[in-house]
C-alpha cells in the first residue's frame, strides 16, 4: 500500500466519523429528542440546529409542529381560563355530563348549592343527585338533541344544622360539535327557585288567612244587620246587643286592616324605620300610659327593672313603642284578671340592649313556640279572636325587631308564664357592621 495512504487513512476515517456524526446522528438525536418532548405535551421546540443535513425537511417539519402546538395550547389554556372563570362566576349550578351520564364537568356553585360532601366528577348523574327525572331529561336530550326543561325538588343539607327543601328548574341542553351531529356531551344549568316558590306559597297562605278573617266578622257583622233589618229594631235589647256585636266586629277589621298596613309597610326597611336617638325606657312609660285602662281593667301589676346604661339607643321611637303595645297587650290578653303579673327588665350586653318580657300567665305549649312568631298564628285561637286579637300583633314584633338589627325569641313552660326577648342595636352603625 502507498505509504501517502496509509497516513492518510486515519485522517480520513475520522473525517468520515465527523461528517456521519454532524450530518446523521447528531440531527437525529435532536430530532429524537423534540418527538419525546412533543409526545411529553412539552410543545416547546427543542433546541434544534439550522443546518440539519439529510433531516434538515424534518426537523423544519417538527418547528412548525411545534409552534402549532405551542399556539394551540396557549388557545385551550386561554379558553380554560376563560370557561373556569365563566363558570366561577355564575350563581346557577352547572355541569356537563358525556353520553354515559358520567359527570365530567361542575362548577362550585353546584357544589355548594346542593351541599355535595364529594366531587361530583367522574360519577353518574343519578348517584349524585338520585333524581330520576332529572336523568330522563339527560338521556331524553343525548338522543335527539332537543332541550328540556323540568321542576325539581331536592332535599339538601341546612346551612344551619339539618336538612331543607330546594326547588329547582332545570335547563337540559346538548353540546354538538356541528349541527348536524348527535350530542356528545349535556349541559345542564340549575336555577335556585327556592325563595320564589316560598314567597308564592307565602302569599297563597297569606291571602287564604286573610280571606278567613275577614269572613268572620263579616258574616256576624250581616247576620245582625239582617236581624235588624227582620224585626229587631222594635226591641231594644236586641237592637242594643245586635249594634254592640255590629260595633266590636268592625272594630275588629279595622285593627286587621291597621296590622295588614304595617305588614305591608315592613317589607322594607328604609322606607319603614325612621332613626334617630332615642329613650328606650321612656318609650315604654308612654307606651303603659296608652295601655293604662287595659291594665286597670285586667287588675294587671307592671313592675319595670331599666338601669340607666340600657336606656339609649339609636331607633325608630314610634316602632320600638309599637312593639311594647304588642308585647305587654299580648300579656294582658291572656293572663288571668286580677293575678296577672308582668315584670319588664332591661340590661346592656356589649353593643346590644335585651329587653324581657315576663309574664305569670298560662305559658305556650312547646309545639307551638316555633310558629309563634308566624302572622296569623295562634295558640289560643278561639279566646285570641274573643280577646280582639288579630293574629298578627307577635308578627309585627319580629319584623319592627329584625328590621333594627336585632332579634326576639320566647322562652315558656306551659302553667308557667312566657319571657319574650328583645335585643336591639345600640347603634345602627353597630347594626350595619355585624351584617356586613
Amino acid at each position: 500500500m502507498n505509504p501517502l495512504w496509509a497516513a492518510a487513512a486515519p485522517v480520513l476515517v475520522i473525517a468520515a466519523g465527523l461528517l456521519l456524526y454532524f450530518e446523521i446522528l447528531r440531527p437525529y438525536l435532536h430530532l429524537r429528542q423534540s418527538l419525546r418532548r412533543l409526545a411529553e405535551r412539552d410543545f416547546a421546540s427543542a433546541p434544534l440546529p439550522s443546518t440539519a443535513g439529510l433531516f434538515k425537511g424534518p426537523v423544519g417539519d417538527i418547528r412548525k409542529i411545534s409552534e402549532m402546538l405551542q399556539q394551540l395550547d396557549r388557545q385551550i389554556t386561554d379558553e380554560g381560563f376563560s370557561l373556569r372563570a365563566i363558570l366561577s362566576s355564575m350563581a346557577e349550578g352547572v355541569l356537563i355530563a358525556d353520553r354515559s351520564q358520567r359527570v365530567r364537568l361542575a362548577n362550585d356553585a353546584l357544589v355548594k348549592l346542593f351541599a355535595l360532601g364529594e366531587s361530583p366528577l367522574n360519577r353518574p348523574v343519578i348517584e349524585v343527585f338520585r333524581k330520576h327525572e332529572l336523568q330522563n331529561a339527560i338521556e331524553a336530550v343525548l338522543v335527539d338533541g332537543a332541550p328540556r326543561e323540568i321542576e325539581m325538588a331536592i332535599e339538601t343539607l341546612s346551612p344551619h344544622g339539618g336538612y331543607e327543601v330546594k326547588h329547582l328548574d332545570v335547563n337540559v341542553g346538548g353540546l354538538m360539535p356541528t349541527t348536524q351531529s348527535r350530542p356528545t356531551a349535556a349541559l345542564v344549568v340549575f336555577h335556585d327557585v327556592t325563595d320564589v316558590r316560598n314567597l308564592e306559597a307565602s302569599q297563597r297562605e297569606l291571602l287564604a288567612n286573610v280571606s278567613h278573617e275577614f269572613r268572620t266578622p263579616l258574616a256576624i257583622i250581616n247576620g245582625y244587620v239582617e236581624t235588624l233589618m227582620d224585626g229587631a229594631l222594635a226591641d231594644p235589647e236586641m237592637a242594643r246587643r245586635s249594634l254592640a256585636a255590629m260595633h266590636k266586629n268592625s272594630r275588629r277589621l279595622a285593627l286587621l286592616i291597621d296590622d295588614l298596613l304595617t305588614m305591608s309597610r315592613l317589607e322594607e326597611r328604609t322606607r319603614l324605620l325612621e332613626f334617630q336617638p332615642v329613650n328606650l325606657r321612656d318609650l315604654l312609660g308612654q307606651a303603659l300610659e296608652q295601655l293604662e285602662p287595659r291594665i286597670a281593667e285586667r287588675g294587671a301589676k307592671i313592675f319595670v327593672d331599666w338601669p340607666d346604661d340600657a336606656a339609649h339607643a339609636e331607633a325608630d321611637g314610634r316602632r320600638i313603642e309599637q312593639v311594647y303595645s304588642n308585647l305587654v297587650g299580648n300579656a294582658l290578653r291572656y293572663g288571668e284578671a286580677g293575678h296577672l303579673i308582668v315584670r319588664i327588665s332591661a340590661r346592656r350586653h356589649e353593643n346590644d340592649i335585651c329587653i324581657d318580657f315576663a309574664d305569670n300567665g298560662p305559658g305556650i305549649p312547646l309545639s307551638d313556640q316555633a310558629h309563634i312568631f308566624e302572622r296569623f298564628y295562634r295558640v289560643h285561637k278561639d279566646r285570641s279572636r274573643d280577646a280582639g286579637g288579630t293574629g298578627l300583633g307577635l308578627s309585627i314584633v319580629k319584623n319592627i325587631v329584625e328590621a333594627h338589627g336585632g332579634r326576639v325569641s320566647v322562652v315558656s313552660a306551659p302553667g308557667s308564664g312566657a319571657t319574650f326577648r328583645v335585643c336591639l342595636p345600640a347603634s345602627q352603625a353597630t347594626a350595619i357592621s355585624d351584617h356586613i
